[in-house]
C-alpha cells in the first residue's frame, strides 16, 4: 500500500505543498537573520608593527600583511595603516584600536580598498600620558557573513 495522489483530488496536494514552502520560507528567514561567523585568530605574537610589517596566514588558505607607518610609530601625530589581503577574499577590512595594559577605549578605522587587495587609512592614536605605550591593533576582514580577526601589538611613543 502506497501514498498516492488521484487525478481528480487536489486537497490531497495541497497540505504537503504548503509544509514544504512554509520550511523553505522559514530557512530563508533564519539564513538572513543568524549572524555571521566571527573568528578570532591568536595574536601574531612573534612580530610587533612597531618594527617591521606583519604578516599571518588566513584560515582557507590566504595571507594578511599588516604595517604602520612611521616606524617607529609616534605617540602624537598621524599614522598611517595598510592591510593587504593575499589569496582571500575581504569585503571591508577595519582596525580597531586597543590599549594593552591601560585602557584607552577602542578607536576603529575602517580601511578604505586600494586595489590589488590593499586598503589603506590613516588616524592618530589618543596620548598615553605616560609616554609609551603598547597597543593591540586587531584587523577584521568581513567576507559576506564572515568576520575574521587578526591581532597583532606594537608600541607607540618612540
Amino acid at each position: 500500500m502506497g501514498i498516492g495522489f488521484t487525478a481528480g483530488n487536489r486537497n490531497n496536494f495541497y497540505p504537503p505543498a504548503v509544509a514544504i514552502l512554509a520550511m523553505l520560507a522559514a530557512a530563508g528567514v533564519g539564513l538572513v537573520m543568524l549572524p555571521g561567523a566571527e573568528v578570532m585568530l591568536p595574536l601574531v605574537a612573534d612580530c610587533r608593527l612597531d618594527r617591521a610589517i606583519c604578516s599571518a596566514p588566513l584560515p582557507g588558505g590566504g595571507r594578511l600583511e599588516m604595517q604602520l607607518e612611521p616606524r617607529p610609530v609616534p605617540s602624537a601625530g598621524p599614522m598611517r595603516v595598510i592591510a593587504t589581503v593575499a589569496g582571500a577574499r575581504a569585503d571591508r577590512v577595519e582596525v580597531s584600536f586597543t590599549g594593552v595594559d591601560m585602557n584607552m577605549g577602542a578607536h576603529h578605522l575602517p580601511l578604505a580598498a586600494a586595489g590589488g587587495g590593499r586598503h589603506i587609512g590613516e588616524t592618530t592614536l589618543p596620548v598615553c600620558v605616560t609616554g609609551r605605550m603598547m597597543w593591540q591593533a586587531t584587523v577584521t576582514l568581513e567576507d559576506g557573513r564572515r568576520h575574521l580577526g587578526v591581532p597583532f601589538r606594537f608600541e607607540s611613543g618612540h
